[in-house]
């Protein structure tokens, strides 16, 4: 049985996870591994082991997680999806965290941010500039670019978010 609270967190996290994995397999992958995270974070679950496969340190490596539930003490391993790319592990998990709790009038880390929107949408917004802050938190507010209108007319068409 799926709780009411649980709900609410995926239908939070779903835009974000929607910007990482194409497929419901990996979302609910990346689902899993960054609720772990979460989950040791805030001393639900316990951290048993963390292994890393190849040690090349770059997007190749494979982290896996062995975590105990401290309330069932059951054990599960869970890998890093591949769908997360190792450089913006700490700003989603950031961003995970955020949206799992519903912080009351809180906003998407500027770098996450960027890194998502900035060449796909920012670089051709005609809001550009410090001028317009105001219109920058509104979007860093909803987690994408909702007052996107580019030089030439055209809207916000991403569906995914």
């Amino acid at each position: 049985m799926v709780y009411r609270a649980t709900g609410d967190v995926v239908q939070r996290v779903m835009p974000l996870l929607e910007r990482f994995a194409n497929r419901t397999i990996d979302k609910a992958r990346l689902l899993q591994y960054l609720s772990a995270r979460a989950g040791i974070d805030w001393g639900a679950l316990e951290l048993v082991e963390e292994r890393f496969e190849s040690g090349q340190g770059d997007e190749h490596d494979q982290l896996t997680l062995v975590v105990r539930d401290t309330a069932a003490d059951g054990m599960r391993v869970l890998m890093r999806p591949p769908c997360l790319p190792l450089a913006l592990e700490s700003l989603v998990m950031d961003e995970y965290k955020r949206l799992a709790t519903a912080a009351p009038l809180s906003v998407m880390a500027e770098p996450l941010f960027e890194a998502l929107f900035a060449a796909s949408y920012c670089s051709r917004c005609r809001w550009q500039g410090t001028e317009h802050a105001q219109v920058h938190r509104e979007c860093h507010y909803a987690g994408r670019p909702v007052n996107f209108e580019s030089t030439n007319g055209e809207l916000w068409t991403d569906t995914r978010m």
